[in-house]
C-alpha cells in the first residue's frame, strides 16, 4: 500500500467485479469496497445495527443487505432502506486514479 496525501491505496479496480463486495484491512480497519457499475463505494466492514462483519452481505441492485439480520442499505448513499438498522453505514471518501482505489482514512 502507498500513501497518496492523506489517501491509502487499497486495491485496484480489476480486484473487484461488477456487482461485487470485497474486504480489505486498511491500516488495522476492516473496509469494504463495492463496484457498482463501474462506480466503487467504501465502508467500515461493519452493520450498524449490531456492528457484525459485512463481509458476506449480498448485493442486489443498488442495495446491500447485511447477512445476519437482514438490514438493507443503499449502496450509493450507506443510507439505512430497511429495519433492523436505524443508522447509515460508515462511508469513506474514495477517489479512482490510473486504475487504483484510494480511500480517505
Amino acid at each position: 500500500m502507498t500513501i497518496t496525501g492523506q489517501f491509502i491505496e487499497v486495491a485496484s479496480v480489476d480486484q473487484i467485479k461488477n456487482g461485487e463486495l470485497k474486504a480489505f484491512d486498511v491500516n488495522g480497519e476492516s473496509i469494504i469496497l463495492i463496484n457498482l457499475n463501474g462506480q466503487f463505494y467504501a465502508y467500515k466492514n461493519q452493520c450498524s445495527h449490531m456492528e457484525l462483519e459485512l463481509t458476506d452481505a449480498e448485493i442486489e441492485g443498488e442495495i446491500l443487505t447485511c447477512p445476519w439480520h437482514g438490514a438493507q442499505f443503499d449502496i450509493k448513499t450507506g443510507e439505512v432502506v430497511r429495519l433492523p438498522a436505524s443508522e447509515p453505514l460508515e462511508k469513506y471518501e474514495i477517489k479512482v486514479e490510473d486504475g487504483k482505489i484510494f480511500i480517505k482514512i
